[in-house]
This record gives structure tokens, sequence and C-alpha cells, in this order.
């Protein structure tokens, strides 16, 4: 692990680091502290206290002892995979805009700084391993829910479309709601009641109970999510406040109709639902040769085409 000192004061540390580049760069001698924090923050993968807000006698002089270091922040806020005005006329762009830049960087910013200022051995967590950790949730609600929403964020903003979105599912998706619900219709009015019947903030998700083997319609409340309960979310509608207010203030029900005449994203709720229940391309071509009574090595070697082939694809596209 190799320290970092300015003027033989310590001042934080980076493991992996090579010796070498800090002698270049963090010498003090002649390189100006913008350029050093620059360095640090896009090389060493940690940044400087001085890019933050710090009081103003830490920021005087770079040779303050108050001038530490820490690790970079763990989440990003992620872009949207779509203009802040695709969502027109269902979401407005005032609305998408203060959403994602505000209230969901306001999480990624909120679980940053418990990480930074938690136990060490939380930083090396992914969201869902936070979410499904049953310790955290009891001992560190604040991280979960916060975690959980940064998770939520992510999942809606791709449970809606600009293009094409709207209208009912096809394939396996449409088939397991059939079963499951009796018709399409049926499941949509259950989702439209359980989001307007929603007290406060909260999310409503159609999730595959693995155990079950069922499509249900849940209701979380707050940052809730259904990970933390075993259950695989295919899709979801925030309902809290700020995701609709601006638009139509208290008329829940405009906003959820809209989500699903114009914006759901009926494909990205296919994949869940395939990934939900082990489904795919590779298991699908494995299924029809085993039921077409070849023998299971053939089943095995088409499998492995498949993949290897996807494999080349891949390379050939990158």
């Amino acid at each position: 692990e190799v320290k970092f000192s300015v003027d033989g004061n310590e001042i934080g540390s980076a493991p992996g680091l090579c010796h070498a580049f800090c002698d270049v760069f963090l010498d003090d001698n002649g390189v100006s502290p913008a350029f050093r924090d620059s360095v640090v923050e896009n090389c060493c993968e940690i940044t400087s206290a001085s890019t933050t807000t710090q009081p103003l006698e830490s920021k005087q002089s770079s040779h303050n002892p108050m001038h530490i270091l820490h690790r970079k922040s763990h989440f990003k806020l992620p872009p949207l995979p779509y203009p802040y005005n695709a969502l027109q006329p269902v979401i407005s762009e005032k609305t998408l805009r203060a959403h994602h830049l505000k209230h969901n960087a306001n999480c990624v910013d909120t679980v940053n700084q418990l990480l930074n200022d938690g136990d060490a051995q939380l930083k090396g967590l992914n969201l869902v391993q936070i979410i499904k950790n049953r310790q955290i949730r009891q001992n560190n609600p604040a991280l979960y829910k916060n975690a959980a929403q940064c998770w939520n964020h992510n999942f809606y903003w791709k449970c809606m479309t600009g293009a094409g979105g709207g209208g009912e599912p096809a394939g396996l998706l449409a088939d397991k709601i059939r079963q499951d619900f009796g018709s399409f219709n049926n499941f949509r009015k259950e989702m439209e009641s359980t989001s307007i019947k929603a007290f406060g903030s909260g999310w409503t998700w159609l999730g595959y109970d693995k155990q079950k083997k069922k499509l249900e319609v849940i209701l979380t409340s707050g940052g809730g999510n259904p990970l933390s309960e075993n259950i695989t979310p295919i899709l979801t509608i925030d309902m809290w406040e700020h995701a609709y207010y601006l638009d139509y203030e208290e008329r829940r029900l405009e906003y959820v109709n809209g989500f699903f005449d114009r914006l759901v994203n009926w494909k990205f709720a296919e994949k869940n639902m395939n990934h939900a229940m082990g489904k795919g391309f590779i298991p699908d071509i494995t299924h029809q040769v085993s039921h077409r009574g070849l023998p299971l090595l053939g089943a095995i070697i088409s499998a492995n085409w498949v993949k290897h082939k996807a494999i080349h694809m891949l390379f050939r596209q990158s």
C-alpha cells in the first residue's frame, strides 16, 4: 500500500499504486494543487477532499494538514437511456430532469457518503448485495433504503421508452400474465388499483416469485425492493410524488394510464421474464434439441456452439 505525503505530512493512501508514480506527481515541487488533484482523481481512483465542499480555512493552502484524500465515490449516477424530452407528453422534460438529476442523484450521493463513512467491509458490495443483506436492512436502514432507491430508479428508467412504448406484451411474458391473472386487462387493473392505493411514497412492481412460479403485483413503501424477498422484478412504476406531481398533481391514475398506454417498455420486461424463468437463447436451444429426441450430448454441443458464436460476435462488434 502506497502512502501519500505532502511536506512530510501523510495525507492518505492507495493500495496497488506504484511508488514511482507518487514520486513524480505528489512531490509538491512546482506541481499545482489543481493538477495534482486531477491526477489523483482520474488515475488513482481516489478523490481529493480539496475538490469537495470544505471549510474556507482548509482551502487556503494546499499544504494545510486538513487536505486529506479519501476513496473515490463507489457509485455514479447512470445516464438515462433516452433524452429528457423523450417521454413527453406523459412525463414532461421538467419532471424528468428534476427526478433524475436531483432525486436520483441525491440517492447516489447519499449511498457513497454512507459507504465512505461506514465499515470498510461494505465498500466492496454492489447494490443488489446491499439490498439482499438482511443485516444491513436491520442495522443500517439508511444505507439499505438509499441503495434500493438507486437500484429502483435505474430499473424504472429502463421500464420506459419514448419509441414504441405502451400497448400489450408478447411472447413468454404475455403467456405468463394470462396464466396468472386471467387476462392482460385483469393484470393492468390490478397494477392500476395497487398504484393509486399507495399511501405516501412507494413503488408498484410486477415481480416473479420463483418458489411459487407465479407473477405477482407488489406494492413497496419508501425504497422497498422485491429483491429483499427473493422476488425478481419484471416491471415497476415509481409512485413517489416527484415522479408525477408536477405534471398530474393528485391525479395518479392519469399518470399510471399514460405509463401503460404510451411508455411501458415491454421488450425490457420480456428480457426480465426470460431471465427470471431461466429462459433464453441457449436454454431454449437445449430444450428443443432434447425435446426432439436427440442425445443429451447433442444438446450440450448445440449450447456450446451458440455460446462460442455469441462470444465471436461480441468481439467483432468491439
